[in-house]
């Protein structure tokens, strides 16, 4: 079975998840069967784009970002896409592409602290977790890492939310220094994701997570019937922020919204597979657990490996294969620890001494260091790449970053484990720097 280190959601034949196991035993002259597929997950570098260990060609693809068409370019490592096409598991063709982030609006309060790459952010009343894949950039000057974010700068964020205010970032941008600011260019306002609670219609107001939201003057003209109910999964949009009396959000616009993150667009006895950080524990007595809004059902035939029930808590990173149910759910036939998910994580940074593509795709190879060690980083289709390279401001970083983009003496700080099986080091992210 083909393993993935990033944190994603996928939907795809079962056949396309055997079909991307590599070094197996017989039929191995046998070419790989291409189907039609959908796949959900973190674009991780770029050669036409590869998500979920798969390098999709996008000549022909229709891509949208919030909505809107858009081109490739407009795309970024750490979104969290939707593909559509075909694959044989390792490549593919995508018809369509579209992409959205969870929320975009002010930090609350931030946890990491400086040369940390991981905690938690508050940001509009939502809980972000901040992992060691988390993709950031910035557009402010003097914000180069997270543990710079301090509360007020304006965010966007992807990755893969519960629906009650907890989120797992796979991608962070710092968009403005404030919220002043980003009204000069997005006049639309500042905008999230989630399940209303606590709905008071008397007094117009309902929960997302830590946020209470104002809806008197709201636009609902994309709700059902014009109206709120507790338990939609909606987007507010404010171009207001809070009310300086009550601190609560004054919304603009509550617009119904697609979850986008489970397998609601698929029918009883699809098979899919699941791979992402856990949001919702394990509970015992309805054998339930959520990855984002993916629920996945636990039963006596789920088998389980290098993992007990007690570690399907939040957090935690695994892949789940199995097939949809009647209520949307995930019936688990096999649950399994990320690859390395169990294993130490290192970082190394270091200058390249040199690279070897071996040429089986755009983002597939190994560099070796110039470290004491001559260090083998092995790069595979899951292999988060980062360009961060400007040249000291001579120069801007390559959008479509892959490993022809590599040379010898560039700076790059790698994230990796140790694979248990071949000893190699493979990369969980790699990202080129500056050195500055």
């Amino acid at each position: 079975m083909k393993k993935l280190n990033r944190t994603v959601i996928w939907a795809s034949f079962m056949a396309l998840g055997l079909g991307a196991c590599g070094g197996g035993g017989g039929g191995g002259d046998t070419a790989p069967v291409t189907s039609s597929s959908s796949s959900v997950g973190v674009l991780t570098g770029f050669g036409s784009v590869f998500v979920n260990g798969v390098e999709y060609e996008t000549d022909n693809a229709s891509i949208s970002v919030d909505g809107k068409s858009a081109t490739e370019d407009d795309l970024e490592v750490g979104m969290v896409v939707n593909v559509t096409g075909s694959s044989n598991g390792a490549s593919g063709n995508a018809q369509s592409i579209s992409t959205s982030d969870e929320l975009e609006g002010w930090v609350d309060s931030n946890s990491i602290a400086a040369g940390q790459t991981t905690g938690t952010m508050m940001i509009m009343g939502q809980q972000v977790q901040v992992i060691d894949t988390t993709v950031f950039e910035s557009e402010v000057a003097g914000i180069t890492t997270f543990s710079d974010v301090v509360a007020g700068n304006i965010v966007e964020v992807h990755g893969y939310s519960d629906g009650n205010g907890n989120i797992v970032a796979t991608r962070i941008e710092v968009k403005a220094a404030d919220l002043a600011t980003y009204l000069q260019s997005h006049p639309e306002g500042v905008e999230f994701k989630g399940t209303i609670t606590n709905h008071n219609p008397n007094q117009f107001l309902f929960d997302i997570g830590g946020m209470t939201v104002d809806y008197t003057n709201a636009d609902l003209s994309d709700m059902p019937n014009g109206a709120i109910s507790e338990g939609l999964f909606v987007e507010v949009k404010s171009s207001q922020g809070l009310d300086p009396n009550t601190g609560f959000l004054l919304a603009d616009k509550v617009e119904l919204e697609d979850d986008d993150s489970s397998s609601d667009s698929s029918d009883d006895g699809d098979e899919f597979e699941i791979e992402g950080a856990i949001t919702t524990d394990y509970d015992s007595n309805t054998g339930l657990f959520a990855i984002g809004m993916q629920q996945v059902l636990v039963t006596n035939e789920t088998e389980l490996e290098d993992l007990d029930l007690s570690d399907l808590v939040s957090g935690t990173i695994v892949e789940v294969e199995g097939t949809i149910n009647a209520n949307g759910e995930l019936v688990a036939e096999e649950i399994e620890a990320e690859d390395g998910e169990d294993m130490a994580k290192f970082e190394i940074k270091s200058t390249i001494a040199t690279v070897t593509p071996d040429g089986v795709s755009a983002n597939s190879g190994t560099v070796t260091l110039s470290d004491a060690n001559s260090t083998v980083i092995h790069l595979t289709n899951d292999t988060i790449m980062e360009d961060d390279y400007d040249g000291n401001g001579s120069v801007m970083p390559v959008h479509n970053f892959n490993i022809s983009h590599l040379a010898p003496g560039d700076y790059v700080e790698i994230k990796y484990y140790v694979d248990s099986q071949s000893g190699n080091n493979i990369a969980i992210k790699l990202e080129r720097d500056d050195n500055s």
